[in-house]
């Protein structure tokens, strides 16, 4: 069972105000300081006191201490009020509500109830978790005249909506995004299962690998987890306010209208990030991208090296499908690996095709060339110190590409000779 719920595509933790939820008698606390907790259309369930978290001291406390004066604080209105005096104002809410408070049940915050582990977190509100999660950042982000003010660019950041499909790399990179931008929504998409290997670079627990002995039928059964759900998961164990449109089938044909165009109140794209293994999905999805004007960033962690491609289709949609390429040339190396399936030559023909051959040296060459020993049979071996890194500029050139910058088509970073090179 997901600790999160499903509401069509869209995926978050059963959340309810604190006052409401005492109130309507769905958040209940016994003598002992125990949670019966009642969620809509469901069984009450018993949290002990391990199991209960509260955040809303360490929010308040902490924009307490960080928060600037009113003087250099971000103005949130015409009117002229400053975050600062805001925050002046909740924190005379908290401290009423913590004077008329007897008991564990706090009439301030929000739960959030992550059943698959049985935890009831509290939280500050939506707003003063987003501003704690992101102040630190200052305005080290803005828009390339400066004039936009800070209030203007967590706008732009909130309202747009990242879509990563292919959770290795994406995985890294979504959590990076969604650590510079807070966004409100974003969505992803990957089949396939999350396994050991990955941990080389990908961070996962245990129990985002493998669910519990008791959600496995028979001791063959392996339990393995989808890795769309499990990014859902750990995003929403940070931001419990994030909606997260989980595409756990990955993305077919079928699903594109709903993925960029958004149906069901679920909205549309406005970045893609293309992290997927599977060549004509990769073609789908630029396709795809293109026909709308969306920008395409995709980082390709190459040995060593970081390589990303930036695909500008939101400012000219007549760019080929990559870069230093044709579209048919593309298309017919795509067709090649599906009717030369296993050929490494092929396949590489493909990767050459896509990236450039620029990834063609030191140890990634000659384990291309089959001259190194190699452990495993996965064909582009991968570290996670330069995934790692790749998500980093992915998210800082997301975060740009919202603000107004220009960019370069492709982008080489070397972290082995820290050498750069800029293709514009």
């Amino acid at each position: 069972m997901s600790d999160i719920q499903y509401q069509g595509e869209r995926m978050t933790p059963f959340l309810i105000e604190a006052k409401d939820a005492h109130e309507r008698g769905i958040v209940r606390y016994d003598e002992q300081g125990d949670v019966h907790i009642t969620p809509p259309a469901k069984e009450t369930r018993v949290v002990p006191l391990s199991s209960q978290f509260d955040l809303t001291q360490a929010t308040i406390f902490g924009l307490n201490e960080r928060l600037t004066s009113a003087a250099t604080s971000p103005v949130m209105d015409e009117s002229g009020t400053t975050l600062r005096e805001l925050f002046e104002a909740e924190w005379e809410i908290y401290s009423v509500a913590l004077e008329n408070t007897e008991g564990p049940a706090f009439d301030y915050g929000w739960y959030a109830w992550y059943e698959r582990q049985g935890h009831l977190v509290r939280y500050a509100p939506a707003f003063w978790h987003r501003v704690v999660s992101v102040a630190s950042a200052s305005t080290l982000l803005l828009d390339p005249e400066k004039r936009l003010r800070w209030q203007d660019v967590r706008k732009i950041y909130e309202e747009t909506v990242i879509g990563v499909v292919g959770c290795s790399v994406g995985n890294a990179i979504v959590h990076a995004s969604v650590m510079d931008m807070r966004p409100r929504s974003v969505k992803v998409a990957d089949k396939s299962l999350y396994k050991m290997e990955n941990i080389n670079r990908v961070r996962l627990r245990y129990d985002d690998i493998v669910s519990s002995q008791e959600g496995r039928e028979d001791i063959m059964s392996m339990g393995l987890r989808k890795k769309a759900t499990v990014v859902a998961d750990q995003l929403a164990s940070i931001d419990p306010f994030l909606e997260i449109y989980v595409y756990e089938d990955g993305i077919q044909q079928e699903h594109v209208p709903a993925f960029f165009d958004g149906v069901r109140g679920e909205p549309a794209l406005d970045i893609l990030v293309e992290e997927v293994d599977e060549p004509r999905i990769k073609l789908l999805l630029r396709e795809e991208a293109r026909v709308r004007g969306i920008p395409v960033v995709m980082a390709s962690d190459l040995g060593s090296m970081v390589q990303l491609d930036i695909l500008r289709y939101d400012l000219d949609r007549t760019l080929p499908l990559t870069y230093g390429s044709t579209d048919d040339a593309l298309r017919a190396s795509v067709d090649a690996v599906y009717d030369h399936p296993g050929d490494r030559d092929v396949f590489f023909s493909f990767v050459d095709t896509l990236v450039g051959g620029a990834y063609r040296q030191d140890e990634l060459e000659r384990i291309v060339n089959l001259d190194a020993e190699i452990p495993t049979a996965t064909i582009i071996p991968q570290l996670g110190s330069t995934a790692t890194a790749g998500a980093g500029l992915v998210a800082e050139t997301i975060a740009r590409i919202r603000l107004g910058y220009p960019t370069p088509a492709r982008v080489r970073f070397n972290k082995k000779m820290f050498t750069l090179e800029r293709i514009v």
